[in-house]
């Protein structure tokens, strides 16, 4: 595989076949419209991300019982975690070192972080 993470993960796509779904919006950043999700991959020179914005901002109320269950909800999640990024919004997320990293495991984490986002976006959004 190349070494270069942007070059591996556009091989990828196409082995998925999904590289006409998918759109670059920077050199190391692809997004997919999955579901009611968008999934974005990141790739750096160690890993590759798979993220999608759920929630824009905490709710006001119950913010540590909000947390506490996204905290909670991280252990079911097929290896995919919630983040609370520093503008407030709450992603889930999941990351794979890229030297190891095939078709089928892009594939696998692009699904479930879309799969989860579908999940919880609308479970996320009736706190707010």
């Amino acid at each position: 595989m190349s070494q270069d993470p942007s070059a591996t993960v556009e091989k990828l796509f196409g082995e998925l076949g999904v590289a006409d779904k998918v759109t670059r919006v920077a050199p190391n950043i692809w997004a997919l419209q999955k579901g009611s999700a968008v999934v974005q991959v990141v790739a750096a020179p160690e890993f590759v991300v798979a993220t999608s914005k759920l929630i824009d901002r905490l709710p006001e109320k119950n913010k540590e019982q909000f947390l506490a269950g996204l905290l909670q909800a991280n252990q079911s999640m097929l290896g995919a975690f919630f983040t609370l990024e520093n503008d407030g919004s709450v992603r889930v997320n999941q990351v794979l070192p890229i030297g190891w990293l095939q078709a089928a495991e892009l594939g696998f984490v692009v699904g479930n972080v879309a799969n989860q986002a579908d999940a919880w976006d609308d479970k996320l959004r009736a706190y707010l």
